[in-house]
């Protein structure tokens, strides 16, 4: 089968799968490693692949598309607008007419690669363009456009969330072929579509299996992973909670990844504003492959967020067996971590520290939680599960939309109905 994933797809996650080693290459579009996941899994099994992304550092013209090949795999990188409002050039921000810029691109690469089925990840840009690409199609939401635009409570930001929301609820109501990455995403969206919603959740790279963390006498380090210091992804009380650890473990170490927690941005100045117990590593936006091994030299990792609708970095934690302390009422994450994680009232910083310190001084709990964590892992969430389950939603699409037919229930990749 010849399919094409188009979404987020960073070129240093695809590099592997490429005829030579990617150097002069844009670098694509980054913040999505499970593309990269998928992509291997699928060529792993057989399959042809064409995978389309987007770059904002590429010249904005109508033929920038850049192209590379590997064996049976084609990566298309396209130009996107730096800016979301103002204009870039002659061109304006790129909400202002919802990414017609970008669709029109994604939808010459996609004509140019003739896949039998295209499957686009977030249900935006790269899904609309799939859409009116006329060639049968899959589109996996990973996001709950509507909650996402809740949180942002500023004109800017708000407005361009919540134009994006509009975007998902166009593109959902035409689909034709929808997945989600949990139950609770599924949930999320179903009111948008008007066909079943198949849950297949997002692939944890093997490299996390081959990893295993082992315990260091005398080492006591939390690990908080994250992207953006805002209100969804709640680390204030994360930091709250770890200053009241540090109180009773003084030799506790924190160590912070992602964007904004890098030195001197925003949770760095957030925690140097008032005096606070406690040793930091603002580590910042590290390679994927770093974050792994990361996990591998901690005791913990604290994942404070509010909503989740999957919680990938919980399931890698899982894989490579690193317990985790994360919310009990935060979206996907009590379906995803199940029994090995323990949950809590993420809001309360006192909540957190406490099982914190619980997993931190009581060793048979920590393995416990790890052994857990690994076999949930396995058994749920290793590329070629995930693979296979969107095989049979590719066979399935392919069958369905070339004989027009449409579904009116929601229902898990099981046969149970989600509503």
């Amino acid at each position: 089968m010849h399919i094409a994933l188009a979404g987020p797809i960073a070129t240093a996650d695809v590099a592997h799968l490429l005829h030579g080693d990617g150097a002069g290459l844009p670098r694509g579009y980054e913040g999505a490693p499970l593309m990269g996941v998928l992509i291997a899994a699928l060529l792993d099994r057989g399959h042809r692949v064409s995978a389309i992304t987007l770059c904002r550092d590429m010249p904005l013209t109508r033929q920038g598309r850049v192209v590379a090949r590997g064996d049976g795999f084609t990566y298309t990188v396209c130009p996107m607008r730096p800016r979301a409002w103002p204009f870039n050039g002659h061109l304006p921000g790129r909400i202002v007419d919802l990414y017609a810029f970008e669709r029109r691109q994604l939808e010459a690469a996609l004509a140019e690669a003739a896949p039998d089925i295209v499957h686009a990840h977030w249900a935006a840009e790269f899904a609309w363009a799939a859409l009116d690409s006329g060639r049968p199609h899959l589109v996996t939401s990973h996001d709950s456009p509507v909650r996402v635009a809740r949180f942002q409570t500023d004109l800017r930001h708000g407005g361009y969330r919540w134009l994006r929301a509009a975007m998902a609820w166009h593109v959902l109501r035409r689909a034709r072929a929808v997945s989600a990455v949990s139950p609770y995403m599924a949930d999320e969206i179903a009111g948008m579509t008007r066909v079943p919603i198949t849950v297949v959740p997002n692939p944890v790279k093997p490299r996390a299996f081959a990893l295993q963390r082992q315990a260091e006498p005398g080492r006591v380090r939390v690990l908080m992973v994250g992207h953006g210091f805002d209100r969804r992804k709640n680390a204030q009380a994360g930091l709250q909670a770890f200053a009241e650890l540090a109180r009773a473990l003084p030799q506790a170490e924190l160590v912070l990844v992602g964007h904004g927690f890098g030195p001197d941005e925003e949770a760095q100045r957030w925690w140097l504003a008032e005096p606070r117990p406690g040793r930091l590593r603002f580590a910042g936006a590290l390679a994927h492959d770093a974050v792994l091994a990361l996990m591998a030299d901690s005791d913990v990792l604290l994942h404070p967020a509010l909503e989740e609708t999957f919680g990938v970095v919980i399931a890698e934690a899982m894989a490579i067996g690193l317990p985790v302390v994360a919310g009990a009422h935060s979206g996907a994450v009590p379906w995803v971590g199940g029994d090995a994680v323990s949950l809590v009232d993420v809001t309360s910083p006192e909540a957190l520290r406490q099982a914190l310190h619980q997993l931190l001084t009581d060793p048979a709990a920590a393995a416990d939680a790890a052994r857990r964590g690994r076999d949930e892992a396995r058994s749920r969430f290793s590329a070629a599960a995930v693979a296979e389950s969107y095989e049979a939603l590719y066979r399935r699409a392919l069958a369905e939309q070339a004989g027009g037919r449409h579904a009116s229930r929601v229902a898990t990749n099981d046969g149970q109905e989600l509503r």
